[in-house]
């Protein structure tokens, strides 16, 4: 036991003092998670519309700025011509040409006359043309009933109802906690134990009064630690930095990251007997890894894919990962309606220690 805890300690001050590990470890994911908090996928695009109107009158320029306070709109006043430049340019959604005196002037006592509001719309922009005049309509028809002062027959009730805005980035972090915990458990160990069994310090470790299995058990003791310490860090940072909601169980959190950081563990002991040298290990690791980053619902839900695609990655332990923390950061899911992720993850770590205990085994033979 004292053996081992020196060991820890040994492999803990190595890990450490290795700078690339840590920006892999910790820096990477961190960046990749401002990166994506940044973009704000869940904020709803504005519709760019051009407002073409040279001299209005008072009453019209009322209406022109009712147009510009539309929160969805982002409005560009300016000449006809340029802004059909704009719009052939794909820089708008739809022009509109709004005569000078559109609306007419409350005092005057005469019947105002037909006006034609023109709209250019860009067909690159199908959807949010169509949104941009279906509001120009409604309000159109608005202004109208209210100059003929048509009676008001019809009343809208609006209620509120507490309900938990999720944002995208309560659907990022859960993933982006899985993916550094697989990134690190993978590739230090993988790379590490090639390095090792390439210069032959396995061969002379084994050698010493030290047991093998202590070696082992410090490092996964140490990356296990390394995994706790992500995720904290990682949730801290989403929920100060970007307002993420964390509404579960932290210790299930935790216990999910542990669970998490020994099945991958298992995958990267895997790799490093596996690969023969260092050069190797990217080789084998990307081949795994790559692919689950972006099947199994780390940056975008997997309900986006075929259907049949979804049966494929509903096997891989990545999705079972994510989608656990993501059921317990975002939804404040419990054991119980987590049961199922955690078996697959259990079954997937069964499995991949048992490989690693046979490859890694073998290669150390070999060396």
């Amino acid at each position: 036991m004292k053996t081992t805890l020196k060991l820890t300690s040994s492999v803990f001050k190595m890990f450490v003092r290795n700078r690339q590990a840590l920006f892999f470890t910790l820096f990477m994911p961190v960046l990749i998670m401002t990166i994506f908090g940044l973009i704000g996928f869940d904020r709803v695009p504005k519709t760019k519309v051009g407002l073409v109107a040279e001299n209005p009158t008072p009453a019209t320029q009322q209406f022109i700025e009712q147009i510009k306070n539309i929160s969805a709109f982002e409005v560009t006043l300016g000449k006809l011509d340029d802004e059909q430049t704009a719009l052939s340019k794909g820089e708008r959604a739809v022009v509109i040409q709004i005569p000078n005196a559109l609306i007419p002037d409350p005092a005057a006592k005469k019947v105002p006359t037909k006006q034609t509001v023109t709209i250019l719309q860009n067909i690159g922009q199908a959807q949010q043309a169509q949104t941009a005049i279906s509001v120009i309509s409604q309000l159109l028809d608005k202004t109208r009933l209210a100059i003929t002062q048509a009676p008001d027959i019809f009343q809208l009730e609006i209620k509120d109802t507490n309900a938990r805005n999720a944002k995208y980035i309560d659907f990022l972090l859960p993933g982006i906690v899985a993916m550094s915990i697989m990134q690190m458990a993978v590739f230090s160990v993988a790379f590490v134990f090639a390095d090792y069994k390439e210069k032959g310090i396995l061969k002379r470790l084994i050698a010493t009064p030290m047991k093998p299995r202590q070696f082992v058990t410090a490092q996964v003791i140490v990356r296990l630690f390394v995994a706790l310490v992500q995720t904290a860090i990682l949730m801290a940072i989403g929920i100060m930095a970007y307002h993420a909601q964390v509404i579960g169980s932290y210790p299930l959190v935790f216990l999910i990251s542990v669970l998490g950081g020994i099945m991958f563990l298992g995958l990267g002991f895997t790799i490093s007997g596996l690969a023969k040298t260092v050069e190797a290990v990217p080789a084998i690791a990307n081949l795994i890894v790559f692919p689950m980053l972006f099947l199994s619902g780390v940056f975008f839900p997997t309900t986006a894919m075929p259907e049949w695609l979804q049966h494929v990655v509903n096997y891989l332990p990545l999705t079972h990962f994510a989608t656990a923390l993501r059921e317990v950061m975002g939804d404040g899911a419990g054991w119980v309606a987590i049961a199922h992720h955690i078996y697959w993850m259990a079954g997937w770590a069964v499995i991949l220690v048992g490989l690693s205990v046979f490859t890694f085994g073998f290669e150390e033979k070999r060396v």
